[in-house]
């Protein structure tokens, strides 16, 4: 038998006044757990900027500074007592502070996951030569035969993707460690002969999207009396409608540095121009360490992530520096993280029918939702932060989406 919960109706979503806040709200719960008897008030609009005198912003740290206590990523690790970073060029030698430099920057070209994961292939490739006895010579810079034949020990085993992921690790690190890049024509037919040998189970099918029916079933499925319920339909709204990928919104644990990335109070504010936008700064991305804004426009109640969200600010009152979707429980503010989030959705889903889903799902899921309704792709892509290429290869429904831009073509002279 389906459990009833009180919850916010559509027409309590169009206000934020305390006066129609259900009565199941009517409980400030401040971060240390406790409660008063006082009516939690709304949040209020960012205030103009304070001409107070703020503390001096940090002394910056020089690239020199900043490598000694920045770990050597594995692609960069010396190989057989070869320098990666050559102190002459042609009869001009460098200075220590320009090769230092170089080196720091050429260090944070990729993201940080993206060093981790192409480290670890490193480590592979270097197994596999010594397990088929290739001298170091040959390793670095790597003899394009050496490669085609580290691609093809996958063949029919793994994806195409895989061994092109693994060559792609492979040529950063010719990269990092200032090595020629040996791999041709010969590479790029091995690779294709891998992706056309690839076994089926080896190829993942496409993940679900989240769609609108889902996201009002969670609705219906959680219990808003719970601080924590109303965080997750708040992250459920936002990484929907704003096509955000869960990592950019939740931290995957909770420890303190599993934050460090990710969006707090002070980062969303409404927009001064239009009074259904605001905006969410994401202070780092997947592909954008500076950050992306995200703007979320009003949707019609319940599923409005303006709404939502604003309605878990008013619920779990926090610091403006707390993770975002902090909130509160009686021993003080807990981090909502993403195996938590997932967790709480799946049960809902799963109980509906639904099959169980991952994190990315509510970014394609977000994106399809738009397109379905007739919102011009560029706009769905400028919204989503995606670049031309993965936009069109993440388009779920597209029996769907292609009748509402090619169907019924006037093709009378």
């Amino acid at each position: 038998m389906r459990t009833h919960h009180p919850r916010l109706q559509p027409s309590q979503f169009t206000s934020l006044s305390s006066s129609n806040i259900p009565s199941h709200f009517q409980i400030k719960v401040t971060c240390s757990g406790h409660s008063t008897s006082t009516i939690a008030e709304p949040v209020s609009p960012p205030s103009r900027p304070s001409h107070k005198r703020h503390p001096a912003p940090p002394r910056k740290t020089s690239a020199r500074q900043a490598q000694q206590s920045f770990p050597i990523p594995r692609l960069f690790d010396a190989f057989n007592g070869r320098s990666h970073l050559p102190s002459n060029i042609g009869d001009t030698r460098l200075s220590n502070t320009a090769i230092n430099t170089v080196n720091y920057a050429l260090q944070h070209g990729w993201a940080d996951s993206t060093l981790t994961n192409y480290g670890s292939v490193v480590d592979r490739f270097l197994g596999f030569c010594t397990g088929q006895g290739v001298p170091q010579r040959l390793q670095l810079p790597a003899d394009e035969f050496v490669l085609c034949a580290f691609a093809a020990s996958g063949a029919g085993v793994q994806a195409g993707s895989t061994a092109r992921n693994n060559i792609s690790a492979l040529k950063a690190w010719h990269a990092a460690q200032n090595a020629e890049w040996l791999g041709g024509a010969r590479l790029h037919y091995v690779l294709a002969g891998v992706e056309n040998l690839a076994p089926d189970s080896s190829k993942r099918p496409p993940r679900p999207p989240i769609n609108a029916a889902m996201l009002r079933t969670l609705y219906n499925g959680l219990n808003f009396t719970d601080p924590r319920d109303v965080a997750v339909f708040a992250a459920a709204c936002v990484a929907f409608w704003g096509q955000c990928r869960l990592g950019e919104l939740l931290p995957t644990s909770l420890a303190l540095t599993a934050s460090k990335y990710l969006p707090t109070r002070h980062h969303y504010s409404r927009s001064s121009r239009n009074a259904r936008a605001s905006k969410l700064r994401l202070p780092r991305t997947k592909t954008q360490k500076k950050g992306e804004d995200v703007v979320l426009v009003q949707q019609v109640s319940p599923l409005d992530p303006k709404t939502a969200l604003d309605m878990h600010l008013l619920v779990n009152k926090c610091d403006g520096a707390a993770p975002l979707f902090t909130f509160n429980t009686a021993a003080g503010p807990k981090f909502l993280t993403k195996p938590k989030f997932l967790q709480r959705c799946n049960e809902i889903w799963v109980a509906a029918g639904y099959p169980r889903i991952t994190g990315h799902s509510f970014r394609i899921g977000g994106t399809t939702e738009l397109l379905l309704a007739g919102v011009a792709p560029d706009v769905v892509r400028s919204m989503g932060r995606w670049s031309s290429s993965a936009f069109l290869k993440y388009w779920r429904s597209l029996d769907d989406l292609a009748p509402l831009h090619a169907a019924n073509i006037n093709t009378s002279m």
